[in-house]
């Protein structure tokens, strides 16, 4: 079984590359190219965390992660063009709910078992029907790279608000360069009086940083607690990392003024002017 599985993680991996070559000859900054790079990625990266958790048992568990990861890709891609168009609220909803599916899929669940969302440092998970009985009814994630990085946004600007479902920012001038937004992991920034597509732009970045957490495994949870398992009425996880994002570029310097790198790519080619 483990040959097999292994197998069919090879497979993926060179059909994966096959994607990423094709979708590299299209223009860097299409839909097309997007929504590939959304759908592919993201259905590699559930299968990837779900083996390192140990949950990709046979060859039909390792489909299921790629299928309903591709289906949570897709839908993070939709959530960054609905953000794009100025629908920022519903988007970042469908973020959220498309993070659900991966982190659900990837720890062997249902694809529905949890309906969560990203709020500051916490990420609160509520348990659905198609949990089952000996699940947890309230999932608290806890990230301290988030903590700390609502203390560092908060001393860079100069007011704070709750804005289309998120812990938002807003800075009298910029923090560095001529900069007119930022976002520090999960909490977004703007200079007063900048056009709306500069916040769009902002939050399409704190969308990705939720699909890069999706996809992150969290061993150091493992080793505190028993997570979810178990049926009880809550459950707090206080060391969730979001090792991804440190991968991908998404630390708590954001004085990054690389715009070639992907995350800045997808955010212009989305928050149109």
């Amino acid at each position: 079984m483990k040959k097999r599985t292994l197998s069919t993680l090879v497979v993926v991996i060179f059909l994966f590359g096959i994607f990423g070559n094709f979708s590299s000859r299209l223009n860097a900054t299409s839909e097309s190219t997007i929504r590939t790079y959304n759908i592919v990625g993201q259905g590699v990266g559930t299968l990837i965390r779900g083996l390192i958790q140990g949950k990709v048992k046979s060859v039909k568990s390792a489909a299921k992660m790629l299928f309903w990861g591709s289906l949570s890709g897709y839908g993070f891609y939709e959530s960054k063009k609905m953000i794009g168009e100025g629908l920022v609220t519903k988007g970042i909803i469908l973020a959220n709910i498309s993070a659900s599916i991966t982190e659900n899929t990837a720890r062997g669940d249902n694809p529905f078992a949890y309906l969560g969302y990203t709020l500051g440092p916490a990420r609160i998970q509520v348990a659905t029907p198609l949990a089952g009985k000996d699940k947890t009814l309230f999932n608290v994630q806890i990230s301290p790279m988030d903590a700390i990085g609502f203390a560092i946004a908060m001393s860079r600007a100069d007011s704070v608000s709750f804005r289309n479902g998120m812990i938002s920012f807003e800075a009298n001038e910029a923090f560095t360069g001529n900069a007119r937004g930022w976002a520090l992991g999960i909490y977004p920034t703007v200079v007063t009086g900048v056009p709306e597509h500069v916040f769009y732009h902002e939050s399409i970045h704190v969308v990705q940083y939720i699909q890069t957490m999706s996809v992150s495994p969290q061993p150091l949870n493992c080793l505190l607690d028993r997570g979810i398992e178990g049926k009880k009425l809550f459950n707090i996880s206080l060391l969730n990392f979001n090792f991804a994002a440190i991968l991908n570029g998404f630390t708590l310097n954001d004085k990054n003024p690389n715009v070639e790198i992907w995350n800045e790519i997808e955010a212009y080619a989305l928050a149109k002017e």
